[in-house]
């Protein structure tokens, strides 16, 4: 059931800054999310993705500047906004002793759960997790363990999920349950949804709004499409299509030209290449070009290079 009808933000920053001593972590940041959004943060390590997200959860304060979630400051109604707010990072915070029964049971008196029983049997069976009911969470695999930290998360119903690095180093399938899950949750209940990840084009199926922080600050904020648009002129990726035999002739040409940035040989009738030139030419060879529009990655790389 949702809760402060009528709000449509959920989450706002207003020139928040967090210092770790003389360390600028997140610096004067300005940031609208939406409800109902997901919504993804992406940047190198150290660029401040986690201590926004740990900010949001409360287990950070900021030095200054202003938290508001769902139109009230985070920090002066912590303890009545934080019981809508979960976070799920890519360490564990099990009982690694417990089942993962007993792991949800626990979490579920801790943060009062209504219908606890049925909520915990309902996780642990769409979570492929019943059939381990004897066996202690330190023993599971870590993609079941992270499929444990979001059932967890989830058991008190939060309207903002947040998940910092949600599929670092697990398993392709549990990856994939993961992103399945996210989507559905935010279909089926409206639940925000802010992800940060290394792998962007995780982010690029998943979120529909991104962010993108380098260096502590929010360097562009959009829709992905909006971002696609802004970008498709300043990045020059090309699919080029020759005949069999001509790609030793291509490749030559290409590695020839000054404003080439990469080139990748997808096949021997196939290259793909990125240009600082949009025009260029391939003289004695015949090749068929066709202009790709960038990835959330080509992008993500553009922006960190310049």
């Amino acid at each position: 059931m949702r809760t402060f009808e009528g709000v449509n933000e959920a989450v706002s920053f207003e020139k928040v800054t967090k210092k770790f001593g003389n360390t600028i972590a997140v610096n004067n940041v300005d940031l609208k999310i939406n409800r109902g959004e997901i919504f993804g943060l992406i940047g190198p390590n150290g660029a401040g993705k986690s201590t926004i997200m740990k900010m949001i959860s409360t287990l950070l304060t900021p030095t200054s500047g202003e938290v508001r979630v769902f139109g009230q400051d985070l920090y002066k109604n912590k303890q009545t906004l934080r019981r809508y707010i979960s976070l799920v990072s890519d360490y564990s915070v099990l009982e690694e002793d417990l089942t993962p029964y007993e792991n949800l049971k626990l979490f579920a008196a801790v943060a009062d759960v209504e219908n606890a029983e049925e909520k915990i049997t309902e996780f642990l069976h769409n979570f492929d997790l019943d059939k381990y009911d004897r066996k202690l969470t330190k023993n599971l695999s870590s993609g079941n363990k992270q499929k444990l930290n979001i059932a967890r998360a989830l058991l008190k119903s939060p309207e903002i999920l947040l998940l910092d690095e949600p599929t670092n180093a697990i398993d392709v399938e549990s990856s994939r349950f993961i992103r399945k899950f996210v989507l559905n949750e935010n279909i089926t209940k409206g639940t925000t949804i802010i992800i940060s990840s290394h792998y962007l084009w995780e982010v690029e199926q998943l979120a529909t709004n991104v962010g993108i922080i380098v260096d502590g600050r929010i360097v562009i904020k959009d829709s992905i499409d909006k971002i696609y648009e802004k970008f498709d002129s300043k990045i020059n990726i090309y699919e080029l299509t020759f005949r069999k035999g001509d790609h030793p002739k291509v490749l030559e040409r290409l590695k020839s030209l000054p404003d080439v940035i990469s080139i990748k040989l997808v096949s021997e009738e196939k290259i793909i290449v990125e240009t600082k030139n949009p025009y260029f030419s391939l003289d004695e060879v015949e090749v068929s070009q066709t202009k790709l529009r960038p990835t959330l990655e080509d992008i993500y790389s553009y922006i960190i290079e310049n």
